[in-house]
């Protein structure tokens, strides 16, 4: 945790709050500008393209990349050496470039800039899907496009837009994990946004959260759909009628079926998920059909068999994207760590020509949960401030035991450490924790990696989270008004 973070959780609820304006003020103005709603409107414009048009505006984006890639001491010799050229066919270019890996992505962060970060260059860290710390560059307008993408692409095939009023259940840490009263969520006044904390929802506290969203009254639902879930199944169970949404929408986990349908049930409307990650060179949003469309504009994906070859349709491979828009640290054919397939029918009621994605397998994660009831996800900040580390994986074993293996790199150290047991304790409150150095950490059946881990029975887990059989099997087999 940055000290910054700490004084944060310090600070009474009035500063706090204020602190959160403050930062919802910059955050705004740092996104929505006028060449935000530039590329809203041209994104919008795109969904009209045929297929052709798609692949030229790719090849064309794809050459500026390539352009920039030669001022990247570590894609200029690479570039060189495969002989690529404007006039080679986009996927044969891209053949002839390697994959990059996380770990490749993890030691040459900075090697792989094209120049100088420009003025208002900021950098998000994130474990992604294996646990290992990545740094990416994001530029004014590289930030403008990722933003713009889920306006026009997310929101607004929902009939939503940014400026209507929303709360968000995600991974900020808006109050300490150990408050114990509501108000468990923080206002942003510029972003007509509430933070809403995923920490805290416990049977005991549950109630507060269903006052607080009659309240509030959001128009757009957004979130991880594990923290969603808890909420609807709760108002549910109880015959809380939560304030009808515009659209709930989901990204950075699987969405279940039965939790799809419990979501929608709660607050009586469709559930738009997204896909995407934080190196900002994949995405795909669902239509108003259900479909998973890739958003040619972001990145080219290809997915590939374990020899490096491009898979037919239906059938399952690994993910692998080249961005098009960040030019400050280009992303060429990126191992992002998640396996998908095409699908085999690439047509769409919805009429867009964008290419469609069917079973992506994204991150593999356990919810984990408190001794008195929070179901706890996204464990990226238990890795905060550490970056000598090849890969994680955190293992809850008991209620109040975790484990963190480690597979380290060169440098790591017991502040490492001691930094990672703090960092989850107050993650998940006050628990033990044994962090181990291992050599590897284990793949699914399938390949994946899984990176949290919970032991606890299903039997403990409806019990710490106030879930009966009963209770579970009435709210699923309720009939839609």
């Amino acid at each position: 945790m940055s000290r910054l973070d700490a004084l944060y959780l310090r600070s009474p609820l009035w500063l706090q709050n204020a602190s959160v304006a403050a930062y919802g003020w910059w955050w705004h103005r740092r996104r929505f500008g006028e060449h935000y709603r530039h590329l809203v409107r041209e994104l919008i414009e795109h969904e009209r393209w045929t297929s052709e048009e798609i692949e030229r505006y790719q090849g064309s984006r794809l050459d500026e990349v390539l352009r920039a890639a030669l001022q990247s001491p570590y894609y200029r010799p690479l570039v060189e050496q495969a002989g690529v050229s404007s006039a080679m066919r986009l996927r044969d270019a891209l053949a002839g470039l390697p994959l990059l890996s996380k770990q490749q992505l993890r030691t040459s962060s900075k090697a792989l800039l094209t120049g100088r970060a420009p003025r208002g260059t900021i950098t998000f860290k994130s474990s992604g899907t294996t646990g290992t710390p990545t740094e990416i560059f994001y530029t004014r307008q590289f930030h403008a496009v990722e933003v713009a993408v889920i306006e026009a692409r997310n929101l607004r095939w929902a009939g939503a837009t940014y400026r209507e009023r929303r709360v968000m259940f995600g991974a900020r840490k808006i109050c300490r994990f150990d408050q114990d009263q509501p108000p468990f969520w923080r206002f942003s006044p510029a972003e007509n946004l509430a933070y809403a904390s995923v920490y805290h929802l416990t049977p005991k506290f549950l109630p507060a959260y269903i006052r607080f969203l009659r309240s509030f009254k959001p128009v757009v639902v957004m979130g991880y759909p594990s923290a969603l879930y808890a909420v609807a199944q709760f108002a549910l169970a109880h015959n809380e009628v939560l304030p009808a949404a515009t659209g709930v929408f989901t990204s950075a986990e699987r969405v279940e079926d039965h939790m799809r349908d419990v979501i929608e049930r709660a607050w009586q409307t469709r559930l738009f998920d997204r896909y995407g990650a934080v190196e900002g060179c994949v995405s795909a949003s669902q239509c108003e059909h259900g479909r998973y469309h890739v958003n040619p504009e972001v990145g080219i994906v290809e997915i590939l068999d374990g020899q490096g070859r491009p898979v037919g349709p239906g059938v399952d491979g690994e993910v692998v994207c080249t961005g098009l828009q960040n030019l400050l640290q280009p992303l060429i054919r990126y191992r992002i760590g998640d396996t998908a397939r095409w699908a085999t029918d690439q047509t769409c009621p919805c009429g867009r020509q964008f290419p469609i994605l069917d079973g992506i397998n994204g991150r593999v994660e356990d919810v984990c949960y408190t001794a008195d009831g929070r179901q706890i996800v996204r464990f990226d900040t238990v890795f905060k401030g550490v970056d000598r580390i090849r890969e994680a994986q955190v293992i809850q074993d008991a209620i109040d035991a975790f484990r963190v293996d480690v597979v380290p790199a060169g440098g790591f150290n017991a502040d490492d450490v001691k930094l990672i047991a703090q960092n989850l304790r107050v993650h998940v409150g006050n628990v033990g924790v044994k962090v181990e150095c291992v050599p590897s950490i284990p793949r699914t059946a399938a390949g994946k990696f899984r990176a949290v881990i919970c032991r606890l029975s299903p039997e403990e887990k409806d019990r710490l989270g106030g879930v009966t059989s009963q209770s579970r099997e009435a709210v699923l087999a309720r009939p839609v008004d």
